[in-house]
């Protein structure tokens, strides 16, 4: 969709890259737009008045111009800023994993209200939870490939169709006779946890807490599904290897 000149969007910063001395190229995710590329110019100066909506995860309505084939930032009001004057290393680093695999996710122009609607609502679960963040990450990473259309069959073998599943793999559930390299071994309980990740209502999705072996498991399945799926988990991150999650 080509946007107007001077326009109206609202959209949360996914990715933000400093430009020679005092630019940035912003990402932003926008409603009913979706992802698109803006400039936002001498934003790196104190005293800019782009200097605040121009930060990784800044959430504003902002005014863009089309100039000469290139989006361009002219003000920003902030509706949300997340992680100000936050510390925690844990809570950073997934926030940073979230936009980028969001960034990763989608195709420039893709509108995805869905989608921005679910990033939101995990940073702002991140944002104020100081527990179970391991919890919001393998729910992320979840839920987010079944909206954008991934979803492993949980039902049956995804094979055979056989009511005795045992394992998980990309596709969905597997029975020992069907059973591939790529897949988990998981109990009923965690098959049951991955149906409710995927059916809970995005508001309360994040509310969603499970036993030490579900989390242990349900971790498992996503890396499995997300590297499968985006060659990329949170758990592959250096920064993630030397934290305890559980």
């Amino acid at each position: 969709m080509n946007i107007l000149s001077k326009q109206k969007v609202r959209g949360i910063v996914i990715e933000s890259k400093a430009k020679g001395e005092n630019d940035k190229w912003l990402t932003v995710l926008c409603k009913d737009i979706g992802k698109i590329t803006v400039k936002s110019r001498s934003c790196r100066k104190p005293n800019s008045k782009l200097f605040g909506c121009s930060g990784l995860f800044s959430y504003c309505d902002y005014i863009i111009d089309d100039h000469l084939g290139f989006y361009q930032l002219v003000s920003g009001d902030d509706l949300k800023h997340f992680f100000i004057g936050c510390d925690d290393l844990k809570k950073i680093s997934l926030a940073n994993y979230f936009v980028s695999l969001s960034n990763k996710m989608l195709k420039h122009g893709q509108a995805d209200n869905e989608f921005m609607y679910f990033l939101l609502k995990g940073l702002q679960m991140l944002d104020k939870e100081n527990k179970a963040l391991c919890d919001i990450g393998y729910i992320f990473e979840l839920r987010s490939l079944i909206i954008l259309g991934f979803m492993p069959y949980t039902d049956e073998c995804s094979n055979c169709g056989s009511s005795d599943t045992i394992f998980f793999s990309p596709e969905g559930a597997l029975c020992k006779n069907c059973v591939i390299s790529e897949s988990i071994k998981i109990d009923p309980e965690t098959f049951e946890a991955i149906d409710k990740i995927f059916t809970t209502p995005i508001d309360s999705v994040f509310k969603l807490r499970f036993d030490s072996e579900t989390k242990k498991q349900l971790s498992a399945c996503a890396a499995l599904i997300m590297r499968h799926y985006m060659k990329t988990s949170f758990t592959d991150y250096d920064m993630y290897k030397n934290e305890k999650w559980y």
